[in-house]
Formats: C-alpha cells, sequence, structure tokens
C-alpha cells in the first residue's frame, strides 16, 4: 500500500517550501542519524574543477565541501531552501554562491563544471531535459555523481519503521537497469556504486560525460 500520489507531492512540496526549516530534522530522523554521512560519501568521487551541487537543499553537503577546501556553485528552484543554504554558508564566514532556477533549464554556459552532485534527489533528476542539461553544463569527460539511497544501520525496529514509511511515500519504483538506461540516453557512461563515509554506506550512480555517447542538444 502507498499513500495517493497527489499527497505524496503535497507533502514533499511543503518539506521543500514552506516547511524547509523542519527539513535537517526530519531527515536526520528518517535515517536515523545518517543523512549528513550518506551525502559525503560522494567526495571520493568529485573531479578537480568546477563543482555544482544540483538541488542544494539547506546547503549542507555544500557547508562540509566548503570544510574541505572547495568553492561549489549551488542552484535549488526553492526559495526556501535558498535563504536557509544562504544562512548556513555565511555562519562559515563563507559568501554563498547559490542560483535558484530549474534543474531542466541550467542558466550555465556549456562545459562549466567538472563535477556534478545530487544528493537524493526527487523525480526530476532521472528527466531526460535533466540528465541532458547536466550533460551540456559538464566539461568532457566530467562526472556526475547521485547518492540514490542510504543503507540503514542494523537497528531492526527502527530500521523497519523507516522502510514501511519509504514504502507508504514511494510514488513509483523504478529498476536499476532503467535508471542506467535513461541515463546513457543522455550521453553518459554510468555504474552504480557503493561508498562509505564515517561507517555508513550508500548507493551511488557515477557517470561520466561520455564524448562518443554524447551529442549537443537541438
Amino acid at each position: 500500500m502507498t499513500l495517493p500520489k497527489w499527497l505524496i507531492r503535497l507533502i514533499f512540496r511543503l518539506l521543500y517550501y514552506e516547511m524547509a526549516w523542519a527539513y535537517d530534522v526530519v531527515a536526520w530522523l528518517v535515517s536515523f542519524g545518517q543523512w549528513a554521512a550518506w551525502r559525503r560519501t560522494v567526495v571520493p568521487y568529485l573531479r578537480e574543477g568546477p563543482l555544482l551541487d544540483l538541488a542544494h537543499g539547506t546547503g549542507g553537503l555544500m557547508a562540509d565541501l566548503v570544510q574541505m577546501g572547495w568553492m561549489p556553485v549551488g542552484l535549488d528552484l526553492s526559495p526556501y531552501m535558498g535563504r536557509i543554504a544562504r544562512r548556513k554558508l555565511l555562519r562559515k564566514g563563507v559568501t554563498p554562491r547559490l542560483v535558484r532556477a530549474r534543474a531542466q533549464h541550467l542558466p550555465f554556459r556549456d562545459g562549466s563544471f567538472a563535477t556534478i552532485v545530487m544528493t537524493f534527489p526527487a523525480e526530476f533528476a532521472l528527466e531526460r531535459q535533466t540528465l541532458m542539461e547536466a550533460a551540456r553544463v559538464l566539461q568532457p569527460y566530467g562526472r556526475l555523481v547521485i547518492v540514490a539511497m542510504g543503507y540503514m544501520r542494523p537497528v531492526p525496529l527502527v530500521r523497519q519503521l523507516i522502510q514501511w514509511a519509504y514504502a507508504l511515500t514511494t510514488v513509483h519504483k523504478v529498476s536499476e537497469g532503467d535508471v542506467l538506461t535513461r541515463i546513457r540516453a543522455a550521453g553518459f557512461a554510468v555504474h552504480w556504486e557503493d561508498a562509505q563515509s564515517d561507517g555508513a554506506r550508500a548507493r551511488l550512480l557515477i557517470a561520466t560525460r561520455d564524448a562518443q555517447l554524447w551529442s549537443p542538444p537541438d
């Protein structure tokens, strides 16, 4: 059994907009405190050069990356998320480099970034236009890294409750093979990979813009 699609979308819309202030707390609760560590599994896969955090949310990953010496650009459609991320980065003494725009229409020149990261993105991430735009703004052989899911630690009761909650709020299920097919169609060589950070494990998509597969959009 799942919740009605309209109700799921309403919940997520509220969480990304009017109730964005609660996002970090909810993420911590549903991950049993592992959310930030799941995000950081992207770090070993980042390529040297300009970095885009696509759908940056509350800016937690950007703040972590800044502490590691990176200077990421963040993009998100939600003005609520943008304000929270801005405050978070200012507290780190960093001038925020944030853009409000849609992932399907990235306001950047071709080849602007060496790496794009997305962590636990919504349905938009696998839309053809989003993937084509990601390929466009990546440098040749640039990398797209997506944190798709986190593995729960073996706390049986908590794990069962969280899995039940995920099942209730799943709009649709897409097979891992179908995900690879969609990303390859946008001009990427891609594979699934498990990664670890601070004792937490996550399932990642590692995609490289392949010069033989990619062609500029018409």
